[in-house]
């Protein structure tokens, strides 16, 4: 059965490990070299790739991918586009927090 994958950052890897899932962490100054030696592997069903690292990874990937059917290459956001500048990261922290126990604390 092909396996699953996230290609990302180191910041956002720890994340994905603690929800189980297999991590590759990218090196951002040859991100687009590793995805194709990633895809290359044969491993693979499924690749997410963080945006932040690839910004088109299926244009990255295409002469890799050329005949192919596996994997499937699906970017995602990188976690700074879920701060854009309009947002506050500690605001939207203390909501998750709040929504997860129920009630707010503070942040420093």
């Amino acid at each position: 059965m092909p396996e699953v994958v996230v290609f990302t950052d180191e910041e956002t890897a720890t994340g994905y490990r603690l929800a189980g899932v297999e991590v590759r962490v990218a090196d951002p100054r040859d991100a687009a070299a590793q995805l194709n030696a990633l895809v290359e592997e044969d491993r693979y069903g499924l690749v997410v790739v963080d945006e932040g690292l690839v910004p088109d990874p299926i244009d990255a990937t295409a002469r890799t991918m050329r005949g192919r059917d596996l994997p499937v290459i699906l970017p995602v956001p990188s976690l700074g586009a879920a701060f854009d500048e309009a947002s506050d990261a500690t605001t939207y922290m203390k909501e998750l927090v709040r929504s997860a126990i129920g009630f707010d604390i503070k942040l420093e």
